[in-house]
């Protein structure tokens, strides 16, 4: 049997049990009870039907008649309102219940001449049953049987963690071991120079007739012009006069001799860069690895579930949606690691009638005695199907951005990039992005750096996480001196904590009232090396604060000393509070330093933070 089936029997159960609570002859119980009970929408003629064979069979013909007269124009009164308004409010159902409840005693009293004299009694019986309505209405959504089970962690989710737990550790022990091995390879060990010299004399020494003469003694003058010579190609590349004619004079085939050792070191160098690119590849691999057991660990650490600790405010939430014509079902009250709550439910009209959401929000919001707003992703209208809903606290600050750009001269399209993105964790990530040189090639560069970059972040790496790995594929990449800089913001807007992540981009800047302060970089761009040097600073921006990052095309061309205090100076003097038209008064500002011309690509994103 469904468990709808358990609570629409319990409900009429408990009606039944009304009938037992008298008091001088009055029974006010019973149309409170049951007008609380018709409010739920849940098995009304079930309910009518078990507390009117109840009556029947344990109160007085008389009684049995006036109570249900009495719960027959309770049930007109709320369909009637359900008619009008899709819904009937406690309020409304508690005022019908205690009027109608005097006036069918009053009424009964006329129709059979019996005026005892106590009409206090019956105007008590009223407002009794006035106030039961509400005591009930509350309690009808506190009741453990009747509020739906909440299942608890599934059995095998605990060991799921530790699986994942154990592949995190495998894959971290695995990337220590990568890193622990050597980065490069700068010089040839004595070894390999030994089977250098090896190589050269079987190819050209053994088939000489002379050979048994130069090598026949460990102190043969042979070895020691030979050796000089093997030493200057390997340090700088080509010999020089002395060790040729040296060589020359000890070696009737010193000719042959000296072009093997040449292919000899072309072919031992070529190995040496390659292998050095094994090494680099497996610094990468180690990157990689630890990034990926980082997002495991990460997968284990759940949001708190709050929805037993919660039950009286989930109670109360879903009576107050119920007052609005909402039934709400599968409540999920959790708190994220950030600390923030969130909820999510099924809603759905009472009457199949479509309800916006804004009251579930308001009902939400009063609930849980927090501000809460409702996920960009769910439904704005509550129709007569269940609907998923998602609400999430709000946060303290909220944020807009502006852009204005410049393209090179003579060039077609611009090899900055830039983008804007508010995470559903209540985070705001700018993102700027100049590829090496200008023109279409440097834009895919840098257009493809942002598009890893938004990919990692989504999928819920770390900011330094994914640009170490951005970094990794960009050194895999398979063109040469292909470049980008990485300009990255984060602002947590309920706490308006900042962080700037840069590797090899331009300062960025932050304009606090009439004051402008610096945040500066200097490392190599994405791509350029195995291990890159991630430049990290941390401010707090409060409500009015901008937040400025420009590319290096409008700090170069300034043409001043101190390019960065000149542009705190042009942010100290420019006035506006909307970012779109500061970027562009910054960027006009700048062109008068470079008379107009336009040698690089410009760009300025400019965020401004204000406080709801």
């Amino acid at each position: 049997m469904k468990k709808e089936t358990y609570r629409q029997l319990l409900l009429a159960l408990i009606g039944a049990l009304m009938c037992r609570f008298g008091m001088g002859g009055y029974y006010p119980l019973l149309p409170a009870y049951y007008a609380a009970a018709l409010l739920r929408q849940e098995g009304r003629a079930l309910l009518g039907g078990v507390m009117f064979l109840s009556m029947a069979l344990t109160l007085p013909i008389t009684d049995t008649v006036r109570y249900t007269c009495g719960m027959l124009v309770i049930w007109a009164v709320v369909k009637v309102c359900e008619w009008l308004d899709h819904k009937c409010l406690t309020a409304t159902a508690a005022i019908a219940a205690g009027l109608i409840t005097i006036s069918l005693n009053i009424c009964g009293d006329l129709l059979t001449n019996d005026l005892r004299g106590d009409l206090p009694l019956k105007l008590m019986e009223g407002v009794i049953c006035f106030a039961c309505v509400f005591v009930f209405s509350r309690m009808l959504y506190w009741l453990p049987l009747l509020v739906e089970r909440i299942p608890d962690k599934e059995p095998r989710r605990e060991t799921d963690e530790n699986r994942l737990l154990g592949y995190a550790d495998s894959f971290g022990e695995l990337a220590q071991l990568f890193s622990n091995m050597k980065l490069q390879k700068k010089d040839f060990t004595s070894e390999e120079m030994g089977r250098i010299h090896n190589e050269i004399t079987e190819h050209v020494c053994a088939n000489c007739m002379q050979c048994a003469i130069c090598w026949d003694k460990p102190d043969a003058p042979m070895y020691q012009a030979l050796g000089d010579y093997l030493t200057a190609m390997h340090q700088r590349g080509k010999a020089d006069r002395a060790p040729r004619e040296h060589l020359q004079q000890h070696c009737a085939h010193s000719e042959a001799l000296m072009m093997e050792a040449t292919r000899v070191f072309e072919r031992a160098r070529l190995n040496l860069a390659w292998y050095n690119r094994l090494l680099e590849n497996r610094a990468v691999i180690a990157e990689q690895m630890e990034a990926m057991a980082y997002i495991m660990e990460d997968c284990t650490r759940d949001a708190v579930d709050l929805t037993k600790k919660e039950k009286p405010a989930l109670a109360s939430l879903r009576y107050l949606a119920k007052e609005q014509g909402i039934l709400l079902q599968n409540i999920r009250l959790l708190e994220k690691k950030n600390g923030r709550i969130t909820l999510s439910a099924e809603a759905r009209s009472k009457q199949g009638n479509c309800i916006s959401v804004k009251a579930l929000t308001k009902v939400v919001t009063r609930a849980l005695d927090l501000d809460m707003v409702l996920h960009r992703d769910s439904k704005t209208l509550i129709g007569k199907l269940p609907g998923p809903f998602v609400y999430e606290e709000d946060t303290l600050y909220h944020s807009t951005y502006g852009v204005a750009r410049l393209i090179r001269d003579g060039a077609v399209v611009s090899g900055d990039n830039f983008s804007y993105i508010e995470n559903h964790d209540g985070q705001v990530v700018m993102m700027l992005s100049d590829g090496m040189g200008s023109g279409s090639s440097a834009c895919k560069e840098s257009e493809l750096v942002l598009e890893l970059m938004e990919r990692f972040l989504e999928a819920g790496f770390s900011e330094e996480t994914s640009l170490r790995m951005l970094n990794a594929a960009c050194v895999l990449h398979d063109q040469e001196d292909s470049y980008s800089t990485m300009d990255i913001c984060k602002v947590d807007l309920y706490t308006g904590d900042a962080s700037f992540y840069k590797i090899g981009a331009a300062a960025a800047f932050l304009k606090c009232g009439e004051e402008a302060v610096c945040i500066p970089c200097a490392n190599l761009p994405v791509g350029a090396d195995v291990q890159p040097q991630i430049w990290t600073e941390h401010a707090t921006v409060n409500s009015g604060d901008y937040i400025v990052l420009v590319t290096d095309g409008v700090l170069e061309h300034l043409h001043v000393p101190s390019p960065e205090q000149t542009m705190c100076e042009i942010l100290e003097t420019i006035q506006g509070t909307n970012p779109n038209e500061m970027a562009k008064k910054i960027l006009d500002r700048v062109m008068l330093f470079t008379g107009g011309q336009v040698k690089d690509d410009m760009t300025v994103l400019v965020s401004g933070i204000w406080e709801k």
